[in-house]
């Protein structure tokens, strides 16, 4: 491996830090670290708020902010954005290697603006193709990939997936010799176990104003992917049949903010469920007030909230779907999709075995400072990137 090469990476996503979202938090904390040693530049779209070409450095990366525009198309979840003077950059940045992180957004010219140079693509599929979800969602995202997410994944010279079970459902047979696994982190000692006895977290427990009871959360954006209808109704029947003492807390933003609602409203239990969202940097004090942690997910390449809520020492209840077996392995207990039955009884299991519940929490803990450690995680994207421009 060239250990002594400087290398001269253009990352290339959407939206970057300080905007939270799992792909940004992923680039940030592998670029912070490979900034150390490289020079990183950033091409992103600017702020809503400040829609113009901007440069900065943030923690040694050049981060190239371009004039943005959004088209929205019939039937697509997301619009599609165009960045004023995109191919300009690329071709001024003259970097050693793109990395294209969202297969969504940078079409044929932006390739033939790198292809031109003579220089390494490199692509991470930070999403799967859609499965399970709806119909509509699952065969919008075979459509596109079908029209040109597997050209790009044929310009690449190197692929890279958050998981196996990402490669295998997205990536076509015919380009996975260049395809290599390298797994999301999370910072082990931002996410760890505190105690309801810190501070922080005791001024939490105060501000949800729930009533004495065992708390549980989930995180991830209201949609429809993330399940959480499921888990509502398992906690209400948990509740109201069971008559078990129990809070749900649920962080995040999304256009099921108002159908939620009305689902805990409808099952009686509104006064024991909170939605919240922009927690920021006071997320691990929320997942440690928290006793147990719920992923009912129908889709879920990677999972970055289960990666925290482990490494913070919470047992876990979740989908087996997508990479998610991969990252928790044995150590949390797993359910159908779509099957509140069978959240409720994993639920029912962790308050009924207390001893079960400490030790999974415990091994949740270890495997995530042993594999998902963003460290390890930033050189194995380096020595993929040196191979690549090598060869």
């Amino acid at each position: 491996m060239l250990l002594g090469v400087l290398l001269d990476i253009c990352v290339l996503n959407p939206f970057f830090y300080p905007y939270r979202g799992g792909t940004e938090n992923v680039l940030f904390e592998v670029y912070k670290r490979l900034a150390k040693k490289h020079n990183i530049t950033v091409i992103t779209s600017a702020s809503n708020d400040r829609n113009k070409h901007s440069v900065e450095d943030m923690f040694g990366i050049k981060v190239i902010r371009l004039r943005t525009f959004q088209e929205h198309i019939p039937l697509f979840p997301l619009p599609f954005l165009f960045f004023d003077g995109l191919t300009k950059e690329l071709s001024r940045a003259r970097c050693d290697i793109y990395h294209i992180n969202n297969r969504y957004q940078y079409f044929e010219d932006s390739v033939f603006a790198i292809r031109r140079m003579n220089r390494k693509i490199a692509l991470t599929i930070h999403n799967a193709l859609p499965k399970n979800i709806d119909p509509l969602t699952d065969d919008l995202g075979l459509f596109y990939d079908r029209f040109w997410g597997r050209k790009l994944m044929r310009y690449a010279d190197v692929i890279t997936g958050v998981s196996t079970n990402t490669i295998n459902t997205t990536v076509p047979r015919s380009e996975r010799y260049k395809t290599h696994m390298v797994f999301n982190g999370v910072d082990n000692r931002k996410f760890r176990p505190i105690g309801n006895n810190d501070k922080k977290v005791t001024r939490i427990l105060d501000e949800l104003k729930f009533d004495d009871g065992i708390n549980i959360m989930t995180n991830g954006r209201l949609v429809t992917q993330k399940g959480q209808s499921y888990l509502i109704r398992a906690f209400a029947e948990l509740v109201n049949r069971d008559k078990e003492n129990l809070n749900l807390l649920i962080v995040g933003s999304g256009p099921l903010l108002k159908p939620l609602k009305k689902m805990a409203r409808e099952n009686g239990v509104s006064d024991r469920v909170r939605i919240l969202h922009g927690i920021g940097d006071s997320l691990p004090y929320y997942y440690n007030a928290c006793k147990i942690y719920s992923m009912p997910s129908l889709y879920e390449p990677a999972g970055l909230a289960l990666l925290e809520a482990m490494s913070c020492g919470i047992p876990s209840v979740i989908s087996r779907i997508g990479g998610m077996p991969e990252i928790a392995g044995n150590c949390a207990l797993y359910t159908r999709p779509k099957d509140y039955r069978s959240i409720k009884k994993k639920i029912r299991y962790l308050l009924d075995n207390q001893k079960a519940a400490s030790m999974i929490a415990r091994k949740g803990r270890d495997r995530m400072i042993k594999y998902h450690n963003w460290d390890k995680i930033a050189k194995q994207y380096e020595s993929l990137f040196l191979r690549t421009i090598r060869y």
